[in-house]
């Protein structure tokens, strides 16, 4: 029951970094000025999606 209520918290403020990734990268060019493989917006889907991904897993660990 509390694991679904962390992980559900933690998918929130995975919501709240979204649109703090987005103007990341258009400050950065997608990161090309800070040498990232990966742009910062799909750093924060990816963390966004692993953590829906908890909320549904009965036994979750968080």
């Amino acid at each position: 029951m509390f694991g679904f209520i962390e992980s559900t918290l933690k998918a929130a403020a995975s919501v709240v970094s979204l649109p703090v990734a987005v103007i990341a990268d258009a400050v950065t060019l997608r990161g090309s000025l800070t040498d990232k493989d990966r742009p910062y917006t799909a750093d924060a889907c990816s963390a966004l999606v692993s953590k829906l991904q908890c909320m549904t897993k009965p036994n979750n660990d968080g």
